[in-house]
Formats: C-alpha cells, structure tokens, sequence
C-alpha cells in the first residue's frame, strides 16, 4: 500500500506497525497537509459487511470524543479502487506504555498514578458518551515526546468481534482483548462495559507497579481460567515497598464481581485522586514520563514504531518487543507485500522467511518426478490426477461450509431478540437472560416505582421482543421499589437541630415537615419528643412529618411557704423541683422573726421546675414596730405631720365643735405600733 493515495486524498508514506488484523502507516493528508497515521483493516475483515456496519458506527462514536487523552479519529472509509477499509488518525510520535515498561521494568508509585490519571480522564470521557474500549492493555496506550498520554483504538475490538470473518475463522486473540487484560465476564460470555474497562486498568496499575501482570502461564487457557476463578492479589505481596493505597485501588478495580467494581473511569479516577492525596506524592503532576530513547524521531524524519492492535500469545503473556522495520526490497514491490503481510500476521519477526507452500516450477517438477520413482504401476499423469483430487474435493467442501455458515450468520445467526427482561428480579437474574440472548445490558439511573418491584426493570429499550444484532447495548432502567421514607427512631432525645438535620438529608424536599413544641416531664426542652406518624412508619412523597420538639417540663405554680422555718420551706421548694437558696438579709414581715417573709419569685409564681430555675427564701426580722407619738392638744396640721413622719397614716375625726385641736389618739401616746398602720385623732 505505501504510495497509494486513499479515495484522492490520504498519500500512504511508509509502514508503520503491524498486527493480525491490520497494518498501520505513516501517512499524509493531502488535502490539509498534515502527517496522519493510516490504519489499513485486512482484507477478509474489509469484505465483511457486519465488520463494515460496526466498524463504520464504532468510527463516527469515537470521532466525536474530542479529549487531550484519546488519540482523535480524523476519518473513516473504504476505498474501493484498493480495496481498502482504512481510519485515518493523528500522528502520534513516541512509543507505548508497553515500551515504557520495556524500558523501566517497573513505574514508582507516583509514575504509575502519572500514568493513570491521564488514562482514566480519556477511558472517563469514552465511558461518559457510552463507548467502550474493550480491549485497554498497554500496547492501546501511547505517550508522545511531551509525555501526554493517550488512548488508542476505541471500538475496534467490538468491530472486529462482531465480524463474521473472526466467528468462522478462529483468529480472536486480536479481536476479543489480550487475555491478560480481559475481565471475567468477557472470558465468560464475552460482554464487556465501561467495568471491564476499569478491570484492564487495574490489571495495567498491578504491571506498571510490579514489572508483570498478575497471571501468566503456558498457554492463554490457563490465564483465563484465573481471571474467572482467581482474585487479584494485591501488589505488595510482590514488592512490600508498595503503599496499601495502591493495593486498596488495585483490588477495587479488578474484582471478580463486576457490580462491586468503580462504575466506570471516572469514578475509578475519583479513587486514584484520593490514593494520590493520601500518600501526598510529590511526583504525580512533573515530571513528566518521557517515551523511550529507541522511539524518538530517527535522524531521517521518521517515527518509532507503535503497535495499536497485535496478535495476543497463546500463553497470554503482554507481547515482546516487536521488529516492525519494513523488510521488503526495493526492486520487488510485490514479493515486499508477500513477505511484509506474512511477517505481520506472525507477529512480526525479524526477518520473513519464504512460505513452504512457494516453490518455483523447477521445485514442483523435481517434487512430481519423486513421487513417480515410489510408484511405477500406474501412469503418472493418471497419479497427478488422483493427488489433486483430494485436496480440490477438501477446498470445495470447505468453500461450501464456509459460504454456507456465511449465509446462514448474515441470515440468521448474528440476529436475535431481545428478551422479556420483566421476569427478571435482580442483575444477576438480567445478566442471564442477557447473556442467553446475546446482547449487553446497559443500566441506566434506578428509579422509584409505585408497580414494579425492586431490581426489576421499569423500562426496557429497545422493548422485548425487537429484533436486533447480537451484541446490541440494551438500555434497562430497574426499579428502586416504591418511595418511601422511614424516620429512625434513634432520633428521638436528640437535640433538635441535630434530629432536624437528619431528616432534611433523608427526606429532602419529599416530606412536608411540621415543627411542634410541647412541654413533657422526661424529655429536656429542645431536644425531640417524638414524631407523627411514629418513627418507623413508611411515608409517600407528599406526606406530612410533625416533629415534637420538647419545651421542658410543664411550669407549676412556686409553693408557699411564708411563715415556715428556713430548713422546712428549702426541704418543700426541693422536692418541687426547684433550686432553693436562703438571703443574707432579713425583712420586717407580720411573720415570726427567722420564719419565710417571701419568696422571690413569688408564691403562686408559675414556673419551669428544674435544677435551673433559682428560688430565693428571704426571713423575716419580725413586725416593724414604732412608738406612738403623743399629739393630744396639737393642731390639726401639726399632729398629722408628727404622725406621718414617725411612719403612721393620718385618720381625721371631727366632733360638733371645732377648735382645731387633737382631744384625743389612738393608739395612745408612748403606745409600740407597726409602722404604716392607722392612728385616728378627734379633733374638737
């Protein structure tokens, strides 16, 4: 292909990589004039028409995600002159993380999570618009001269798995994932969503920290047997210098149970930002990881070369470095072709050895004229004839089985229906129906039903019954049950603030609530009594809450206590429930000296018991008395102001005749009198 010019606009430079079901090129747009790289499909993949409809929508998903961290789709095509189904990307000049890792053996903690963060914004901002990658290993994941990671080959491996070509022809190792990366639902029913994504991830954390993936073995069954039966083991069971920050991220996102991994990049990057803050690594954000010297720019311009999509060993181990160096001569155009696609479908070796099944005329004859010394009896045209027979009766057969299963996925195999997932009654119920019908369960938001039970679908799309291709995303919203909300009975004695808090958190806006305060004898004022309906009672949105709130204990009236020894009222206001105290000082009070005068507050006073309501005890000095001051024969004016000031009220009495003095007082003169009281006067 190098030199062809791609549907009048894209130059094919020079190759690039290789794998087993594409070739990647340096290549040039011509239109805008810019390096692009080329990625060439084969050509049993390009005359599939289910590899073409996926492969075509699979191009225009990934084109739309326009993120620093996800290698951008610039184009997609066929080219029919060439026979070419190629995608047309940026240039990206540097090396992969597996060469990184070549390079360095392992990452230090703060590498790695350098590594991961830019990884998981590009997975996150795939996951977000509802593509998966499938097939996220090393190899997919390349870093430029700036040290800018990026994703690579969105959508590629569910093109090619969906193929007919890769369903009859055995060739899976590229398509379905490397099965050191894969999760234990693609090894078992080959579904895979954004939490397979985040397993490859964990398992590309575990390497980077320790040098190797957690499984490997002789041959790729046995891997895939541990992904699906064996857990994780965390990374510092390799090296004990690995912070349990790391182990805890490791083992979060390569649990066996996919409902128990991070839901996707993003939340898997929420997790590496708290792993990074917690061991306060200095070396997360600079420096940056610089690609290998080997994949700099080489002095004549070109790029190291990068491997996007390779065959997966048998053994399931991550790839050795491949040669990739172009191996073709010059002068041979075709033979460099030959010789260049059999390099790549093995992996790419070295140098390319000639196929056995190549001979040059003088080679078949020399071979025919052996076979006829074994055996002289029969005529040798006669021998030919019978040793081409076989094999031509085998090509055809196959031919026909081939055409045959062709037909028959075109037709029906690669169709099926979507299932009545109504039955189902929890994930693992729709997982199974899902499985048995061959397409992917995507689940949206759960929501509240007041009809369907818990975990079972509220909405299916498309519905039961459609018809579509295996492997079609089917969008299922489950239901929560119905809404409900249940008050704990836990906040009863709480401080009401604090219970008042809860509940908003709880209900939201779901619940009318309605504040009561009322006074009770056990329950300290401000904290909850209670609530109507009860704690535990299940509300529907709409319902009202009443919250009774404690205003103390209900006030009684102060008991009275005048004329009572000191220690006898302190013993009575006591056991009220009030906190008595006795004054220093004494007043003058119709009661016995040393006997209760007043209270403060006053007797009668409704209040509040409690040890914090105060009740002061004051004790009488006894009455007030005064002496009488003598006023008989005094004026009228003058005994009055001699009376008032010695503190007694006036009282005037006239007889017939008046000569304006006092003639008689009571109480008498030199008389002991309590102040205040009344002393009448006559006056005549």
């Amino acid at each position: 292909m190098v030199g062809v010019l791609l549907d009048g606009r894209y130059r094919v430079v020079r190759r690039l990589a290789s794998g087993g079901m594409s070739l990647v090129y340096v290549g040039h747009d011509e239109r805008l004039d810019r390096p692009v790289a080329i990625k060439i499909m084969n050509a049993d993949l390009a005359a599939d028409p289910p590899f073409l409809d996926r492969f075509t929508r699979e191009a225009r998903a990934a084109a739309r995600i326009l993120h620093p961290n996800i290698v951008t789709v610039h184009d997609q095509g066929t080219d029919e002159k060439h026979s070419a189904v190629y995608l047309v990307m940026e240039l990206v000049s540097g090396g992969t993380l597996r060469d990184l890792l070549r390079e360095r053996g392992t990452l230090s903690p703060g590498a790695a999570l350098a590594v991961m963060e830019p990884l998981l914004r590009g997975l996150g901002a795939a996951h977000a618009e509802g593509l998966v990658h499938r097939d996220v290993k090393p190899e997919n994941i390349l870093i430029d001269r700036n040290g800018r990671v990026l994703v690579a080959d969105f959508g590629l491996a569910r093109a090619v798995a969906e193929s007919s070509h890769t369903t009859h022809s055995g060739k899976t190792g590229a398509v379905f994932g490397t099965i050191a990366y894969l999760s234990p639902e693609q090894v078992t029913t080959g579904r895979a969503d954004a939490r397979s994504d985040v397993y490859a991830a964990g398992i590309m954390l575990y390497e980077m920290l320790t040098g190797s993936p957690p499984y490997v073995g002789d041959n790729a069954v046995s891997v895939a047997y541990r992904h699906v039966n064996d857990d994780v083991p965390p990374p510092s069971e390799s090296d004990s210098d690995i912070p349990g920050e790391l182990d805890d991220l490791v083992i979060s996102a390569t649990t066996r149970d996919p409902l128990k991994r991070p839901a996707d990049a993003r939340r898997m990057l929420e997790m590496t930002h708290a792993a990074r803050d917690s061991l306060a690594l200095s070396d997360v954000d600079a420096p940056t990881i610089e690609p290998p010297a080997a994949l700099q720019t080489s002095a004549t311009g070109g790029t190291g070369a990068t491997e996007y999509v390779g065959a997966t060993p048998a053994d399931g181990n991550p790839p050795d470095a491949r040669d990739t160096r172009d191996t073709r001569e010059q002068g041979d155009p075709q033979a460099d072709d030959d010789t260049a696609e059999d390099a790549g479908d093995s992996g790419g070796g070295a140098t390319a050895q000639q196929p056995a099944a190549i001979m040059t005329s003088s080679d078949r004859q020399q071979t025919d004229d052996e076979h006829l010394d074994e055996d002289d009896d029969d005529p040798p045209r006669h021998r030919r004839q019978r040793r081409w027979v076989v094999p031509v009766i085998v090509l055809v057969t196959v031919a026909a089985l081939l055409a045959g299963a062709g037909f028959w996925w075109m037709q029906w195999g690669r169709w099926t229906t979507v299932p009545d997932f109504s039955t189902a009654s929890s994930q693992q119920d729709l997982s199974d129906l899902a499985g048995e019908a061959g397409v992917d369960i995507r689940l949206g938001e759960s929501e509240f039903s007041e009809t369907v039970a818990e975990g079972s679908p509220i909405s299916v799309d498309p519905a039961a019954g459609t018809k579509v291709t295996r492997g079609t995303d089917v969008d299922v919203v489950l239901s929560k049950g119905p809404e409900r909300y249940v008050v704990s009975e836990a906040l009863i004695g709480q401080e009401s603030t604090t219970a008042m808090s809860s509940i908003t958190s709880l209900v939201g806006d779901r619940i009318e609530i309605e504040v009561v305060a009322e006074y009770d004898e056990d329950v300290a004022a401000d904290a909850v009594v209670g609530f109507k309906p009860p704690a535990g009672t299940e509300m529907k949105p709409s319902s009202t809450l009443q919250v009774i709130i404690s205003k103390g204990r209900t006030p009684v009236p102060l008991p009275d206590v005048h004329g009572v020894s000191a220690d006898e009222a302190m013993q009575t206001l006591t056991e009220a429930g009030f906190s008595p105290s006795v004054s220093d000082e004494k007043v003058f009070s119709d009661e016995e000296i040393d006997t209760v005068a007043k209270t403060e507050p006053a007797a009668g006073t409704k209040a509040q018991p409690g040890a914090d309501v105060q009740v002061t005890v004051v004790l009488s000095k006894g009455p007030d008395l005064v002496e009488v001051p003598k006023v008989i024969g005094s004026s009228t004016d003058s005994a009055t102001a001699t009376l008032e000031e010695a503190g007694f009220v006036v009282d005037i009495s006239t007889v017939f005749t008046t000569l304006g003095l006092v003639a008689v007082q009571s109480p008498e003169a030199g008389t002991m009198a309590k102040r205040g009281s009344t002393v009448t006067i006559q006056v005549v």
